[in-house]
């Protein structure tokens, strides 16, 4: 009688199978962390978008003066050549900070609950919405951390901008013409900012305006004045 086992015929897997089950699975980590972090950039911009509409809405339902403190632009429409003047106010957003250019559009800030500041600067701020001369908080009040280089007022909260990849800023645009009434804009950018600005990005510009519902409205893409429809 044989009493000798049977050979194992289970060799294993050879180097060829284990170098293709690891491409494989490189290739599906891959594709799967694309996937992940594509998801993670939608959410990114939702909540942008979300915050943006908070501050769209700050702005539309705010009553701003007629000679509110904003710049004056010009604006000549590319289809009939009539050139239009108004006030422009603008909140911008990065990563880092809130920007309001002028009295009004903080305060549009301000009563929304958007930003915080105390009652004594809230208060000095509607004392001087008007004024030919912006009045600024002598140092940091709740949200307000100081004096850009450009006059704005510098707000820091949870508002900042939360996209990595789609834009790395957005701003918000609001004209008000020589009858007083309120035109709002939108606009985002994902350039690098340079000395002078953010460089004109019209597609991500357009984008943003309209996730925001303003792909209709003023468009002013940062880093340079530029009107739409």
């Amino acid at each position: 009688m044989d009493k000798r086992g049977k050979k194992s015929t289970n060799k294993g897997f050879t180097l060829v199978e284990l170098i293709i089950v690891i491409a494989i699975m490189a290739v599906l980590a891959t594709v799967i962390g694309l996937r992940v972090i594509r998801y993670i950039e939608k959410g990114r911009q939702a909540q942008d978008v979300h915050n943006a509409s908070l501050i769209r809405n700050a702005l539309n339902v705010y009553p701003f003066p007629s000679r509110f403190q904003g710049r004056v632009v010009d604006y000549t429409d590319p289809e009939t050549g009539e050139t239009e003047s108004y006030r422009r106010g603008w909140v911008y957003v990065d990563k880092d900070e809130i920007r309001c250019s002028d009295q009004s559009t903080a305060l549009a800030m301000i009563f929304a609950g958007l930003v915080h500041v105390s009652p004594e600067t809230e208060q000095k701020l509607l004392d001087n919405e008007e004024s030919s001369v912006k009045w600024f908080p002598n140092g940091p009040d709740g949200d307000y951390i100081r004096r850009s280089g450009i006059d704005e007022y510098v707000f820091k909260n949870a508002l900042t901008v939360r996209a990595t990849k789609t834009w790395n800023t957005y701003q918000l645009d609001v004209y008000i013409d020589d009858a007083g009434e309120l035109h709002l804009g939108a606009s985002a950018s994902n350039t690098i900012r340079a000395a002078g600005g953010h460089e004109k990005d019209k597609e991500t510009a357009t984008l943003f305006a309209k996730k925001l519902g303003l792909d209709g409205a003023f468009n002013t893409p940062i880093g340079g004045q530029y009107t739409g429809n």
